[in-house]
């Protein structure tokens, strides 16, 4: 796999005729997921993924 892809997300390799080896990027890896507290309680309600905008479970 190159260094140069980003780290965040699963890459893919596939051949293709012609082009030789490329990758797709496929599933985020919430490398840097940020809290989701409650305003009123700061419980911990979640995590968001800045990458992707998924919401994790607390």
């Amino acid at each position: 796999m190159s260094a140069d892809l980003d780290p965040r997300w699963d890459w893919v390799e596939i051949t293709t005729v012609g082009y030789g080896t490329e990758y797709l990027r496929g599933a985020c890896r919430h490398l840097t997921p940020t809290e989701v507290r409650s305003t009123v309680t700061d419980e911990l309600l979640a995590y968001l993924c800045p990458d992707c905008d998924a919401q994790l479970p607390a």
